[in-house]
């Protein structure tokens, strides 16, 4: 049943539209990082340069989840057409199930994307212009590649929390502002210097923020008066 509202929930959602955003998105931050951030802040070594990666990457796509969340829950209250899903025999909790895991997993691939993109980017930039002099190993590719994961993962809970705030007042404002601030807080977290080393605690991290995601998430709902 879950499946079949994932696929209905899919087929709804204009995906062109989103996922050109979504590429436009990268290519911009490919310039700001390898164009600027880079060259103009001294960055001489590959942690630092990955960090700034992550956290840009991080940022921007949990915002563009908020996006997403707009369109498949907040407008369908406001245009009404969410009153038709509530008429089949199919609990709504399992409705809101469907919708959430969409967002987080379009978070969770559009994370991982983008800073594969950048990182790439960077990494044939510097090739030529030699911002970064440290040799870069096949372990440290490998142990960015899990940290990547990671953080996308931690994207994907913290892409959730915005719909508490979204469903108090069911407007777009309230959830992209509330997800500018959770997501920038949780960037700063994850950016911190002594866990950004430490994989484990980054991991336990991240698992508590898809736990705080999904319980925050039906908490909004609840209270709306949906569940």
């Amino acid at each position: 049943m879950l499946w079949k509202l994932i696929k209905l929930e899919l087929k709804k959602t204009r995906w062109r539209g989103l996922l050109l955003s979504a590429v436009v998105t990268i290519l911009m931050l490919v310039l700001w990082v390898v164009g600027s951030d880079v060259p103009n802040n001294d960055v001489e070594t590959y942690d630092r340069a990955f960090q700034s990666i992550m956290n840009y990457v991080g940022i921007t796509y949990v915002i563009f989840a908020s996006v997403l969340m707009s369109r498949m829950v907040i407008d369908e209250y406001r245009n009404k057409t969410v009153t038709i899903l509530f008429v089949y025999p199919v609990p709504r909790h399992m409705i809101f199930a469907a919708k959430l895991i969409i967002i987080g997993v379009w978070t969770f691939l559009t994370v991982i994307m983008g800073h594969l993109v950048v990182s790439a980017a960077l990494l044939v930039a510097n090739s030529h212009y030699h911002y970064i002099t440290e040799p870069l190993t096949g372990d440290r590719l490998w142990e960015e590649a899990v940290r990547t994961i990671i953080i996308a993962v931690t994207a994907a809970g913290l892409s959730l929390v915005p719909l508490f705030f979204g469903m108090l007042r069911k407007t777009m404002p309230a959830l992209i502002i509330s997800s500018f601030i959770i997501s920038n807080s949780g960037m700063v977290v994850m950016n911190n210097d002594i866990l950004y080393q430490s994989l484990q605690s980054m991991s336990i991290l991240a698992l508590v923020s898809v736990g705080v995601g999904s319980l925050m998430a039906y908490l909004g709902v609840r209270r709306s008066g949906e569940l």
